[in-house]
């Protein structure tokens, strides 16, 4: 009987405890062999581009901002180096931080054209902010011509082994 009991404890405690079990993996982000989704862009002048725009060419999205100085640095090493070894990859900074005018000064300290340059003036209640996890951390992304994310957190190390 001991015996008996003890199975169908261990049996109901196995039923119970299933249902907790999680068989996708949590996500944080968009991982490389997935398509990017379309993100509309703002610029400093509060015009908007899509991501789609640029379907066609090579691209790095950098995300960043301007109080995370990892991100900022980063951001700043990836647009000269692909400016000066492979001005053909389109590169898009986009910089978190609700005051415009903060960031626009800091892309002019950084000598960063702000053509290429965005601001996400909603900082983290950006719906791009949540999509992309950013809270885990800023990131880029190395796009193909076809929108499928080729590698993500790139450094320009990492840019010229795989270009």
């Amino acid at each position: 009987m001991k015996y008996v009991n003890f199975c169908l404890v261990t049996i109901l405690s196995l039923v119970l405890t299933s249902g907790s079990v999680k068989n996708v993996v949590p996500s944080i982000g968009y991982y490389p062999g997935e398509m990017i989704p379309d993100i509309v862009l703002t610029d400093l002048k509060g015009s908007t581009n899509n991501l789609s725009d640029y379907k066609g060419k090579k691209v790095v999205v950098n995300f960043w901002a301007t109080y995370d100085a990892p991100s900022r640095a980063n951001n700043v090493q990836l647009y000269h180096y692909l400016r000066s070894h492979h001005a053909d990859i389109s590169f898009l900074s986009v910089a978190f931080d609700e005051n415009v005018h903060v960031a626009e000064r800091t892309f002019v300290l950084d000598n960063l054209n702000t053509t290429s340059q965005f601001c996400e003036v909603k900082g983290t209640n950006s719906e791009i902010y949540h999509d992309f996890k950013l809270n885990r951390g800023f990131r880029n992304y190395l796009i193909d011509e076809n929108g499928v994310i080729q590698a993500m957190n790139v450094s320009t190390d990492d840019l010229e082994f795989i270009l």
